[in-house]
């Protein structure tokens, strides 16, 4: 339960980041501004960190959600 919410934490976080810096026309677009790459990048390191090599899946998956978060919002 503590992993689910680690990724839904996650990709929260990566959506808000992503729309944060859309507002700015002077940062690049990847990855700044793409929630799936700004949640990975944001998360790699912290779930690598927490849960091994086993943080890049986790990381993905938090990828995906923050998409799927992108998708519903809109």
């Amino acid at each position: 339960m503590e992993l689910l919410i680690s990724i839904l934490g996650a990709a929260g976080l990566g959506h808000m980041a992503a729309d944060f810096f859309s507002r700015y026309e002077w940062m690049p677009d990847k990855p700044m501004k793409c929630n799936m790459c700004i949640t990975f990048w944001l998360n790699c390191v912290p779930f690598i960190l927490l849960y091994g090599w086993r943080g890049v899946l986790y990381t993905a998956l938090a990828s995906i959600v923050s998409e799927l978060y992108l998708r519903q919002l809109l």
